[in-house]
């Protein structure tokens, strides 16, 4: 009999399937690969079973995404037995075919480009019956389509199944860094969107989209504003396909990663979303985004950075944090505003380089507030602090800079801070999150020639200050040195001292330890080049 399994108890589920794999000691790359691409195919076909009933048809197969020969409810109740039936010696000769027929499919179907970029250079890596039935037998047991179609998540959002899934799975495997990347948890996610509020017609860039979880909540939100107008069916659907082809953008540079993000998108329903496999801090990305978005929800990766080549930046600095808030300072353009997570060092560090970012940030845009994030959320992945900057692009010379900063310290996300992120009391809130969006301060009005303005809600501005919220004026962060730190500015009195669990302080080590090595590795490269002659007189 089918289970449902319960949505905090999903990822567990999940792991526990991909276990089966154990016996073809396959490496964690290749055994999440494929596991992704077999979990992707049972959801689709789940979704695909619903759309036919739904309709009283059931389509040929060159309007199919994945043909009959292929679809996982064809093939699943006994894979040696379809093989054998089809003219294959067994399932795993059967696999293979399907992952190279599926890699070169031609097919009517919107979204068939973006199954030939999920299958394509994937080399089937099985090599025993036993691991494609338990698998298949597992997959089947699971009734995600049951799940999908109550589209019910936190916050009562559509259940995002494959970003929720493999951030646990990625973690999981990510225990020996190999997939140490940051996935914004999803109740941060919808928080930024519902404050930078994206509108029909705008364009929404995440420059390190993982897997695609601000994509995903930005489509959502718009495709509600297109479902409720008073038009046609036609002309819903005519908008909701120019949302999906004209104006969401992601780019990924992880292989892996990138796939798992199209999975997302085509899952929900986007599978013509631009997303891109590449380097969003590489010259030629410099160019191909500068000035083009209406709006950027970010949540780049921190730490110094690991590759050779890195695109010119006005302030270079082999920190990613720096440089991902530069490219995306550079790819708003006039009236675009962003919400983006950021290290909180970036904010404070007295190096010279992070001040002059800062300082950029104030004097030639408009920041309008930095929402302070409390350690750990971002558990198990960093236990690096982080704070949210909100900014905006000036609409030319004579538009308004800073000129005052909303600062929010949130204390609670209604999970707990360690390992596990378990649920608190406050969890139906998002602890502090609920009323830091409804006491967020401005309207974006936007304008006849394009871009929005950031207008305060009331003339009296200390109606949004708070306990947990304060305004600054940028005359007091000049004499900071640009310090964009909630802490530096909060009016009331100094709290007690708030100890975090070891592991927080532990990952601030590591990271500290990583950025000494990154600069001492500089510093040996330019005194190699230098005039040794010179340097021993």
């Amino acid at each position: 009999m089918a289970t449902t399994p319960d949505f905090n108890q999903f990822g567990d589920e999940l792991w526990d399937i991909a276990n089966v794999f154990r016996d073809d000691a396959l490496h964690a790359t290749e055994r999440l690969e494929i596991f992704s691409l077999f979990l992707f195919m049972k959801l689709w076909d789940e979704m695909a079973a619903e759309e036919e009933e739904a309709r009283g048809t059931h389509l040929p197969d060159d309007q199919q995404l994945i043909p009959d020969l292929y679809r996982f409810g064809c093939w699943a109740p006994d894979p040696d037995g379809y093989a054998r039936e089809h003219g294959f010696s067994d399932s795993i000769e059967f696999c293979r075919r399907m992952f190279r027929d599926l890699a070169q499919r031609d097919s009517h179907h919107p979204t068939a480009t973006d199954v030939r970029r999920l299958f394509e250079d994937v080399l089937f890596p099985l090599r025993y019956t036993t691991t494609v039935r338990a698998l298949a037998s597992r997959l089947r047991e699971l009734n995600l389509r049951e799940i999908m179609a109550r589209g019910l998540g936190e916050q009562g959002e559509r259940y995002d199944v494959i970003g929720h899934a493999y951030e646990d799975l990625l973690r999981r495997h990510g225990q020996d860094k190999e997939f140490a990347e940051y996935f914004t948890p999803r109740h941060i996610v919808d928080r930024m969107v519902q404050i930078v509020e994206p509108g029909m017609g705008e364009t929404i860039y995440d420059p390190a989209c993982g897997t695609a979880g601000f994509i995903v909540r930005a489509f959502e939100y718009v495709r509600g504003q297109i479902d409720q107008q008073r038009v046609s069916y036609t002309e819903k659907e005519r908008r909701i396909r120019d949302l999906k082809e004209r104006h969401l953008i992601g780019v990924e540079h992880v292989p892996l990663v990138f796939k798992l993000a199209l999975m997302n998108m085509i899952l929900h329903g986007d599978g013509s979303a631009q997303l891109q496999n590449d380097d969003s801090i590489s010259n030629k990305a410099q160019d191909v985004h500068k000035g083009k978005y209406d709006i950027i929800l970010a949540n780049p990766p921190f730490g110094p950075t690991k590759q050779e080549r890195i695109g010119d930046f006005e302030y270079h600095i082999k920190l990613y944090e720096a440089l991902f808030i530069q490219h995306m300072m550079n790819a708003l353009r006039p009236g675009g505003r962003a919400a983006v997570v950021v290290k909180e060092g970036l904010l404070f560090d007295s190096k010279g380089m992070l001040r002059k970012i800062c300082r950029r940030l104030v004097e030639e845009f408009e920041l309008l507030a930095v929402l302070s994030l409390p350690n750990g959320v971002f558990n198990p992945y960093s236990g690096a602090k982080t704070s949210v900057v909100v900014f905006r692009r000036p609409l030319g010379k004579d538009d308004i800079r800073t000129s005052r900063v909303w600062f929010y310290g949130v204390d609670s996300d209604g999970r707990d801070l360690g390992a596990t992120r378990r649920p608190l009391p406050d969890f139906d809130t998002d602890g502090d999150l609920e009323h830091m969006v409804l006491l967020w301060p401005y309207n974006w009005v936007h304008q006849r020639d394009g871009g929005v303005r950031a207008i305060p809600k009331a003339d009296d501005l200390a109606q949004f200050e708070s306990q947990t919220s304060w305004w600054v004026t940028v005359e007091q962060i000049r004499e900071t040195n640009y310090n964009l730190t909630a802490g530096r500015y909060c009016p009331h009195e100094a709290e007690t001292v708030d100890y975090q669990p070891p592991e927080v302080y532990i990952n601030r080590l590591l990271e500290l330890e990583d950025e000494i090595t990154s600069e001492l590795r500089d510093l040996l490269l330019m005194v190699s080049h230098g005039d040794t002659g010179e340097m021993s007189q």
